[in-house]
Order: C-alpha cells, then structure tokens, then sequence
C-alpha cells in the first residue's frame, strides 16, 4: 500500500500556552516551567469562521486534482482521536461525498474514533485491508481533531501535554511507490485505561512506561531499520522523547519533533504531518510513524521508498 498524495493544514491562529493554562487554573510560573520542560508555547486553532469539516474538504480538493482523468476516490476512512460531540469537530461525510464528484456516490463512508491518538494506525490498518480485497483501488484517509469550541482549559494535560488542531488527508492506493506503508502494528495496553480522565498520578504511571511502550511497538521492525529511520512521534511532549534519546542505545536515532514548538500536539495527525516534511525520498532514509498514547493505544507503520535501496518488514 503506498500513499500516493498527501494533502496537509495546520491553522495559522495560535492559542499562547500562558492562556491555556490560566483557564486550567494554573499560575504564570506553571506555564512557565511547563513550557521549558516540554517544548511548547502555543497551540494552533480553528479561526472563528472554520471548522473541521470545511478543512477536510479543501484537503480532499487536493487528493482529486492528484488522481488521473477517470479515476475515482471508492471509499473514505474519518479517523479522529476525540469522539467529543461539537459543532466544528462534527463531519458530514455523506456530505462531504456529495460535495467532491470525485469520490464515487457509492464509496462507503467508514469512521474510527475510539483509539486516541493512534487512531490513525486503526485507520491505515483498515485501508490496507479494503485495498487487499480487490474491490477499492483509492481509499481517503482524514485524519485531524479540533477543540476550538471547547473551554481553552481542555487543551492542556498538565504534566503531559497541550492539544492542537491539525489536519491530513491521504490517498492510499495498493502497491508501491515513493511513500510505500508496510508493517502497520496496533497494540492496546489496558493498565492505562485511564486515558484522558486520569488522576496525576495515572498519568505519571504512564509515563514511567513510556519508553517500554515505545520499544515495545519499535521492536517490530529490523534493528538497522530502527537505527537509520527517521522517528516520526505524535508530538506529545519534547521531555519524553529527550529521555527516550537518552538511553545509550538511542542516542544515535532520530527524533522529529519540529511540529512541539510550532503547533503543539495535533493528536492523531501528527505522524503524517511530519511524513509531509520527512518523506523518505526526500531525507534518504526509512521513516517509522509512531503514536503512543495516554490511554493505552499504541500505533506504528513503517515508510520506504520504492526509489531507495532499504526494505521494511515487520518482524
């Protein structure tokens, strides 16, 4: 199964971390230390006059002017990792069909939103499968989570993290190419069932275990794959991913956590926002997205390059 168009949005409005957590009841030093120790000042948000439906429809704008004269778009995979009912966050995929002649009228309209922030692996998981069926040729893949209409308090975890809105569609066709996904693993680790809803000290037990979590989805792929891959995380926060790299078998890797500083933590769509910036034929190397989250659900699918020697397997 390869990607073969990925359409990106990240919204320019920001949200500053000193009041995201002032609405938390937090203090300005709070904010202050936060932000040293996890590498974020702010968030991106939905404008006033968006929404995630209207961002998924310009994605898919773009998915169409990629295909091929004739060339349909034969099903639709929503994935979002907070099933909270609003208005913004609401998507009328039904609609959205109508609205692009390119998706066929009969394409089925199929929604993940029960694994947190590795939803997205659920949903590539479920491509790869109705492209191996032989009926589907071109599955859409939306992925992306708004809180613009939820109290500014929502968007910060304190100890873990601040969620931001970001947005991805991608056009999954069978066979290879320059963003080939192999390798797709999802594990659900129940100690954690907590989630979101978690006391501070269940969030600290997950964190204790995160670089368990971690190595535990990584071991799937070959060792010279893990150390020449780019990591490509959901930006949870900077701390866990320097402590990840501070272990002497890890200090050699990569580490993509570009998006923390610039938007935050986009949730499910964190993975593809970075493949959009560290594509393998672009740096040369294999990439391994990865999503571990706060609720137990781990993720993680391997990238290569049809035009670049190295194979990825799951082991």
């Amino acid at each position: 199964m390869n990607i073969a168009s990925l359409a990106t949005y990240i919204p320019s409005a920001r949200v500053s971390l000193d009041e995201v957590v002032a609405h938390r009841g937090g203090s300005p030093s709070e904010a202050r230390t936060f932000g040293q120790l996890f590498g974020m000042r702010e968030a991106s948000t939905l404008a006033n006059e968006e929404s995630a439906e209207g961002c998924f429809h310009a994605l898919l704008q773009q998915l169409g002017d990629s295909l091929d004269e004739g060339e349909k778009i034969d099903a639709v995979i929503l994935i979002q990792g907070l099933p909270s009912p609003s208005l913004r966050q609401s998507v009328n995929l039904p609609s959205l069909r109508r609205r692009s002649n390119f998706i066929a009228a009969d394409a089925p309209l199929l929604t993940l939103n029960q694994q947190n922030c590795a939803t997205l692996f659920w949903g590539l998981r479920l491509a790869e499968r109705l492209l191996a069926s032989g009926k589907h040729r071109g599955v859409a893949l939306l992925a992306g989570d708004t809180l613009a209409d939820f109290d500014l308090a929502e968007r910060y975890i304190p100890g873990c993290t601040m969620i931001a809105d970001g947005f991805v569609a991608a056009l999954l066709k069978p066979g290879g190419g320059q963003r080939r996904v192999s390798g797709i693993q999802c594990f659900y680790h129940p100690g954690f069932w907590q989630g979101l809803d978690g006391t501070r000290e269940d969030t600290k037990r997950f964190y204790q275990s995160h670089n368990h979590l971690v190595e535990h989805a990584l071991s799937s792929y070959p060792e010279d794959v893990r150390k020449r891959a780019w990591l490509l995380p959901h930006n949870v926060n900077r701390l866990s991913w320097q402590t990840w790299l501070r272990h002497t078998e890890n200090r050699d890797r990569l580490v993509a956590t570009d998006l923390l500083s610039q938007c935050g933590h986009c949730y499910t769509a964190d993975p593809l926002l970075l493949l959009d910036r560290y594509a393998p034929q672009d740096t040369g190397r294999p990439a391994l997205l990865l999503s571990v989250g706060l609720g137990g659900w781990v993720g993680c699918a391997a990238i290569t390059s049809d035009a670049l020697p190295e194979a990825v397997h799951a082991q």
